[in-house]
């Protein structure tokens, strides 16, 4: 009997104890589970299953274990807010995998995805034909963003004999307060050309800018920590 109450103990104590350190570490544990996310997740549910049912673990000691890989995920979070390279590094970046109908098998083949993946996704979002795409990128947490041709969004312009405005991915510019040079390159611009254009929207401090792109429509959008 005392060891069914001792392991109904340690269990409640566990569980409290991970409510707070989800709480802590944010919503981004649910809401993107990336590479790095999902390793934390597992090792921290097994640190609590063990701690709840090994009779040799100390409680305290496996409460401590929590607790530092909680606080190491909270600390590498708040560094790859600064360091884009380590962010992508860590949490791996979006590859596109289909553009403008053209399937890019060398970004599949970099992520380890298949043809079947890639069609399953595609049906789940109501798209049968792969032509029907303007640009599919797989992000980091395993889902598949996708933007279809403008003439086959649903009630077609191309079937009501409408010209639609040419559809496109924003293309980022400033991750930040980093100018991101090779989009830049994409778009047939320069770093001049950007200032400019942020000094149009009353933006002086390339600092200040916390994301900056270009959309299809040439229309420049910026989030700035003042907003």
């Amino acid at each position: 009997m005392n060891n069914y109450l001792l392991i109904f103990l340690k269990s409640v104590i566990t569980y409290f104890v991970l409510v707070l350190t989800a709480r802590i570490m944010g919503r981004k544990q649910i809401s993107q589970l990336t590479y790095f996310d999902y390793v934390v997740g597992i090792s921290i549910g097994s640190i609590a299953g063990a701690v709840s049912i090994e009779k040799s673990i100390n409680i305290y000691e496996g409460i401590f274990s929590i607790i530092i890989w909680g606080l190491l995920t909270i600390l590498i979070s708040q560094i790859t807010l600064k360091n884009i390279k380590l962010r992508l590094w860590i949490d791996s970046e979006p590859l596109v995998i289909i553009d403008k109908g053209r399937v890019i098998y060398k970004n599949m083949k970099k992520a380890k995805y298949n043809m079947g993946d890639l069609l399953m996704q595609l049906r789940v979002k109501d798209i049968f034909y792969i032509t029907d795409v303007e640009i599919a990128i797989l992000e980091p947490d395993g889902k598949l963003s996708v933007l279809k041709k403008a003439e086959k969004d649903a009630v077609t312009a191309e079937d009501m004999g409408i010209k639609k405005a040419k559809a496109g991915m924003m293309i980022d510019l400033v991750l930040d307060g980093k100018i991101l040079s090779s989009h830049l390159v994409l778009i047939e611009k320069n770093e001049n050309w950007l200032i400019a254009q942020l000094k149009i929207k009353n933006v002086s401090n390339i600092n200040d800018v916390i994301y900056a792109g270009i959309q299809a429509d040439e229309k420049i959008y910026i989030v700035t920590k003042q907003d």
